[in-house]
């Protein structure tokens, strides 16, 4: 008897200890990380709210971390490894690159850390995603076809004729360059149209402004203004009402922001696009947590998943009131576990 008890004493401490010691060394949380250019840039302002909306769905909104450029890309890789060392490489990020070169940094150093990444919109062309274990994915957006649809919906607004001042992206930028591209395949179709100049406007609202005020200058008859993203287009239309010519001076933009969707209800803006920011960070955290999980095997993912677009949608004064009911009042169910939901080959 007595030797029965001190079995069951020696048993019950055994499994009090090893309680304790799991409790001790509980596993660290995975932290979200979302690296973009800006807050105070709408549209990347709605990533990091996707990355938010992905971890609240997780019930991890404390684990998801923010990190902002501002358009710095040293800064960028800075606080990418400043988070890596912090979590102990327990992280996964949705990386927006400050400029396409710089994913590749970005690449070095989570391979070197074995951190698992998925990048949207920036890379430079001849850099494979497959060449590397931890880059699980790079989700880039059709630019071209952003651009394109956009001039010809503002082309249209004029008669297709007419002078058009144009404002450009950052230059380096994938999403600037595939948008210009577009921008001059459209004028291609519309002969009438005069492009009287363009200038660079690094995504910058203020840097637009002025650059579209002293068009104004120049071009006192002006008939029409596209940009590359929206921040830009609200700073053309601040320069236009200024002047008394919103709603007389069409203008044209991308990324679907609030601002630039109120401004084609009131007839001032013709069209912007938008790539859905919310799912964007959320699904691209969602594709990286699950490489990390071991939930995708990311060295059998076919070279068309490494590196894949996504669609984007078009708004204009036809569907202005079905986007802003379906995307800005509320927003879409997402399933983040539909991995490749957007993806088409």
């Amino acid at each position: 008897m007595f030797k029965s008890k001190n079995i069951l004493f020696f048993a019950l401490t055994i499994v009090l200890i090893m309680g304790i010691f799991s409790f001790s060394y509980a596993a660290d949380p995975i932290l979200l990380g979302v690296s973009i250019r800006s807050l105070a840039n709408p549209y990347h302002a709605a990533l990091g709210e996707g990355g938010k909306l992905y971890a609240q769905f997780l019930g991890q909104e404390e684990n998801c971390v923010i990190l902002a450029s501002e358009g710095s890309s040293e800064k960028q890789l800075n606080d990418i490894k400043a988070l890596i060392a912090r979590s102990k490489g327990e992280v996964v990020f949705l990386v927006d690159p400050n400029e396409a070169q710089d994913s590749l940094a970005i690449a070095i150093e989570c391979e070197k850390q074995k951190v698992y990444f998925v990048t949207q919109w920036n890379k430079p062309d001849d850099v494979k995603v497959s060449d590397y274990n931890y880059w699980v994915t790079h989700i880039g957006i059709d630019s071209i076809t952003t651009g394109y649809e956009t001039a010809k919906t503002l082309f249209d607004a004029i008669g297709g004729e007419g002078d058009v001042f144009a404002v450009q992206g950052m230059l380096g930028n994938n999403a600037a360059i595939g948008r210009w591209e577009g921008f001059q395949r459209a004028l291609k179709e519309y002969p009438g149209i005069n492009v009287v100049g363009w200038e660079v406007g690094d995504w910058q609202k203020a840097k637009s402004f002025n650059l579209t005020a002293n068009a104004l200058i120049a071009n006192p008859d002006l008939d029409a203004v596209w940009c590359a993203n929206d921040s830009m287009a609200m700073g053309s239309l601040e320069a236009l009402r200024a002047k008394g010519l919103a709603g007389k001076v069409p203008v044209a933009g991308a990324d679907a922001i609030p601002e630039m969707l109120e401004a084609i209800k009131n007839g001032e803006a013709v069209a912007t696009a938008s790539t859905d920011p919310l799912w964007q960070s959320g699904q691209g955290l969602a594709i990286a947590l699950a490489a990390k999980e071991g939930k995708i095997d990311v060295a059998k993912l076919p070279e068309n998943k490494r590196e894949w677009e996504a669609p984007s949608v078009m708004v204009n004064s036809d569907n202005i009131d079905w986007f802003m009911e379906n995307y800005i009042d509320s927003h879409p169910e997402y399933d983040y576990d539909n991995y490749w939901e957007r993806w088409s080959e």
